[in-house]
């Protein structure tokens, strides 16, 4: 979607009586960053539950629902980028439903503040949801600080995973930002600057959402953990046991062994001596 905004961009930059590349280019780069976001959403909740032991998936620890991060954050993305499609939807409309020749951009968006309403509106909502979950990746990294005896293999490669998500996180959170200044930019609201410059878009749309790409492009998901947690879906069940079958000998805890202080009568033959405990 990104790379046919840019592309559309270009065409309409050497045609701008085609009002069709204008209006591709437009819905296309405003609303691609709902996917990407998405995708945090989805990499963090999978990083969740291959990090943290068993004992702290609960809300008392990371102040969620493990099981729902993805479900909640997805839905509220989903529902942010539909009313950003709707408001969208408006504006483009009224750029080509127009007939008049001498019409421009300016006099067609001042007959649809309700779409620029719409817009922000749904910019808004995902920043509101960036922040909740800003709120939650802060509290799971300082909480991850305490599980360090626990990594598994002591690999530490879901703590690299982790800093790529807020990276990326964060990126698309200056996006959001631009747009809810940039979109409304008539006489009374907005400001004007933001959308009358182009190094603005390049410096605070395009740069970000191109470093979130090369973000996900060096630092994949697909590199950091199991295959069975880069699915679709989820299995919290298989993915507990997976995760307690490829804890490495090196990790021992309290629970894991004991340390036993043998006696002379425990290597009597009808004694077998096993490590860790005493058989007779």
């Amino acid at each position: 979607m990104e790379s046919l905004g840019f592309l559309c961009r270009i065409i309409s930059a050497t045609n701008v009586n085609n009002n069709l590349p204008f209006l591709i280019s437009f819905l296309m780069i405003l609303l691609a960053p709902s996917f990407l976001a998405a995708a945090c959403y989805t990499a963090f909740s999978r990083v969740v539950w291959f990090s943290c032991p068993p004992h702290t998936l609960n809300f008392k620890t990371l102040w969620c629902f493990p099981k729902w991060i993805t479900p909640t954050f997805v839905v509220f993305d989903l529902f942010s980028f539909f009313i950003q499609l709707v408001g969208a939807s408006q504006i483009s409309h009224q750029y080509d439903g127009d007939p008049s020749q001498d019409r421009s951009i300016e006099e067609s968006e001042k007959k649809v503040t309700s779409g620029r309403v719409i817009l922000v509106l749904g910019l808004i909502l995902q920043m509101s949801c960036f922040a909740s979950f800003a709120v939650i990746a802060v509290r799971y990294f300082l909480m991850s600080r305490q599980w360090r005896s626990e990594d598994l293999g002591d690999w530490k490669l879901w703590r690299k995973l982790s800093w790529m998500i807020n990276i990326a996180a964060a990126l698309i959170s200056v996006r959001a930002m631009y747009r809810t200044l940039e979109i409304p930019h008539d006489q009374n609201t907005g400001l004007q600057y933001l959308q009358a410059h182009e190094w603005c878009f390049w410096i605070f749309d395009a740069v970000p959402i191109f470093a979130t790409l090369i973000v996900f492009t060096i630092f994949h998901p697909g590199r950091y953990l199991p295959r069975s947690y880069t699915h679709l879906k989820l299995n919290k069940t298989v993915a507990l046991q997976q995760k307690d079958e490829i804890r490495p000998p090196s990790i021992i805890t309290a629970e894991d062994a004991e340390l036993t202080d043998y006696a002379p009568r425990d290597f009597e033959p009808g004694n077998v001596v096993r490590v860790g405990r005493r058989v007779g």
